[in-house]
């Protein structure tokens, strides 16, 4: 026999007493005393739903045993065992009653944990996704367009450079740029520069706002020197070839998504020594170590 739907849980409560049960127990009083446990215990819909519809059924489960079950929408959601036999049949719906709402406290406890970890979960993807909008744009490909510079004990030189930033593996990635350079050799002397360098760099994530870069590279040079009377040991020569490593680290803050300013500072040495007459007569070697500052745009499309 089914009781009318309740809706203080809020939801409908349906209550099934068994007819083999009836023998034990005051089905009037189970229904009447079910309905009032499960008013002070409100359980959350299942997911997708509006509200819970929770349907109660008391079996005979033996001698004097009866067993109370909780179902919804076809799902069984936990059973107890209620002995009978012992005081009378009023206060056995009580103990049927307190069982109940047992099993509905469990189901609401569920949902609750249920509900938190979906909302934990949601939050983390917010979260996720709002790191990814702000954070600046990572690559794969990137172009670093700025002015690069380098002073040494015989060599200054400055001038705009391109570099490409391709990535490699991970946060790992490869330099490859060329530059120009125009500078002083020998305390005075004209020179001009045409390099290319590559390299590796990986940058590490301060901030969502704020990175820092470091690089290491190798670079090939062609100096053109037009004030000199000789270079290599070679009269009337006027350029020349070096090379040189160097390793520069850069601070480079967000100014949009796609682009980040770099501001690099570093140092290195030159692997070839260049010999030359100048214009005076006198003698020089070029040679040893220099430093090296940057400030560029490091620009990302996609």
């Amino acid at each position: 026999m089914l009781a009318p739907a309740l809706s203080a849980n809020p939801g409908a409560v349906a209550i099934e007493v068994e007819t083999r049960a009836e023998a034990l127990i005051d089905a009037r009083a189970v229904r009447r005393l079910v309905q009032l446990e499960l008013a002070d215990v409100t359980v959350p819909p299942p997911r997708g739903e509006v509200e819970a519809a929770l349907f109660v059924r008391v079996l005979l489960a033996g001698d004097n045993q009866l067993r109370v079950e909780l179902w919804e929408r076809g799902e069984a959601h936990g059973s107890r065992l209620v002995l009978g036999g012992q005081g009378s049949a009023q206060l056995l719906a009580r103990r049927v009653a307190l069982a109940t709402a047992a099993l509905a406290r469990e189901l609401r406890e569920r949902r609750r944990d249920e509900a938190e970890a979906r909302e934990r979960e949601r939050r983390r993807a917010l979260a996720l996704s709002r790191s990814r909008r702000e954070r600046t744009l990572d690559g794969p490909r990137a172009l670093r367009v700025g002015v690069t510079g380098s002073l040494g004990r015989e060599l200054a030189l400055v001038g705009p450079s391109l570099t490409a930033e391709l990535h490699a593996y991970h946060a790992a990635r490869l330099d490859v740029g060329t530059s120009f350079g125009f500078g002083t050799v020998a305390a005075g002397t004209a020179v001009e520069s045409f390099a290319l360098a590559f390299g590796p760099a990986r940058r590490v994530v301060l901030s969502p706002r704020w990175d820092l870069d470091f690089g290491l590279q190798a670079e090939a040079a062609v100096l053109s020197l037009p004030r000199v009377r000789s270079v290599d040991d070679i009269a009337g020569e006027h350029q020349t070839w070096t090379a040189r490593i160097e390793a520069r680290a850069r601070l480079e803050p967000r100014l949009s998504r796609g682009v980040r300013l770099a501001l690099g500072l570093g140092g290195g040495a030159l692997l070839r020594d260049i010999p030359l007459v100048l214009a005076s007569g006198e003698s020089r070697r070029v040679r040893g170590p220099y430093i090296s500052g940057e400030i560029s745009l490091v620009l990302t499309p996609f």
